[in-house]
């Protein structure tokens, strides 16, 4: 909604531009412009209007520097607007409108761009570390049901994911709030375990840029409101936590190659599931994986991770039932999952994801 209305404000506000350069060069009749305007300023009001409904189509086909264009054309509106303000000063109220815009745009431009690098670095990084084709022999020392889900994910003979980018769509929300609709794109390093998750969303129709960043151990997440406005923010050993259970149920989930692991600890638990510990910058944390009769992954259950957005933040039991599994670039991995936490009066699902793309040892 947002958007359209910034799309229509660049094109009409452009169009009306258009009347100076015929009222100066006497191409029919402008009947709002009395004033004389000369040739050289006639041009000036073409020019501004041509970016103008430049920055319209950019923002139509969701370029996002769109607005690097709408900044010269609202100083030159502006200064046009002065020079014949008895005739054009309500032009202003537009050019107010599009400033706002333009500053929550670069906003939100400035902030994905931190994301993007940081994400950039970790998977170059990333693909430094030797690649590692995955045998049956690897599998040796995992539990029989743990063998049986890469077995059938399809893992043995492809490489062990060093990287993996990820893309969602779905819908999340707070314990006493609405759903949010929300896109993703998501980086995770696996040799030095790392987590960057980008999120656009909608908060009554408004867009809200989310980060969630977890590098070297330590977490943190911040959330903005036309990406100028913090809405939720934290970090601290709780997240540090958190976020180190997430990147596990993430290569669970999504990276079972990665499993092949001597960093991960397993316990048999019986023929359908299987307990797995993992340590990181010493931090401990446990999961238990269950697994369907078709030998694929249906759920990861933990009592290691914090509610975060609680006051105070509580450890709870945290589980991601999976299914609609597919294959992705030849790995059958699971294709809808949901977060859930278990309160004291029932589980809470606070998160919907449907999965877009899978893409591992990617590069920048």
């Amino acid at each position: 909604m947002l958007r359209i209305l910034v799309i229509t404000v660049l094109a009409i506000h452009g169009s009306i531009h258009i009347m100076g350069f015929t009222k100066a060069f006497a191409i029919g009749r402008s009947s709002l412009l009395l004033q004389p305007i000369s040739r050289a300023m006639g041009m000036a009001w073409l020019l501004c209007a041509a970016l103008f409904l430049l920055s319209a189509l950019l923002l139509i086909l969701r370029i996002e520097k769109w607005w690097t264009l709408a900044i010269p054309a609202i100083v030159l509106s502006q200064f046009i607007i002065f020079r014949s303000w008895q005739e054009a000063s309500y032009g202003t109220w537009a050019n107010v409108i599009l400033l706002l815009a333009v500053i929550s745009a670069a906003a939100m431009w400035n902030f994905r761009k931190h994301y993007l690098e940081a994400a950039s670095e970790t998977m170059n990084h990333s693909l430094t570390l030797p690649a590692h084709r995955i045998s049956e022999e690897d599998l040796l020392p995992l539990p029989s049901p743990v063998q049986r889900f890469l077995r059938k994910a399809g893992v043995v003979g492809t490489l062990r994911p060093r990287n993996m980018q990820l893309t969602f769509t779905g819908a999340i929300r707070e314990f006493d709030g609405p759903w949010m609709p929300f896109t993703t794109v998501q980086t995770n390093s696996f040799g030095e375990p790392s987590r960057f998750f980008w999120m656009d969303a909608q908060m009554k129709g408004l867009p809200v840029k989310g980060l969630h960043a977890f590098t070297d151990g330590k977490a943190n997440m911040l959330v903005k409101l036309l990406g100028l406005v913090p809405v939720a923010k934290a970090n601290g050993p709780m997240l540090d936590t958190a976020e180190t259970v997430t990147w596990f149920n993430d290569l669970c989930l999504f990276a079972p190659g990665a499993l092949i692991d001597p960093r991960i600890t397993w316990t048999a638990v019986d023929d359908r599931s299987a307990q797995a510990s993992f340590t990181n910058k010493g931090i401990t944390i446990n999961a238990v994986l269950i697994f369907d009769h078709q030998d694929r992954i249906v759920d990861f259950i933990s009592d290691d991770r914090y509610s975060v957005s609680e006051r105070p933040p509580a450890k709870r039991r945290f589980s991601t039932p999976a299914r609609d599994h597919r294959e992705f670039n030849g790995i059958l991995l699971v294709g809808y999952g949901e977060g859930v936490w278990h309160m004291p009066d029932g589980p809470f699902s606070y998160g919907q994801f449907t999965v877009t793309s899978v893409r591992y040892d990617v590069g920048s």
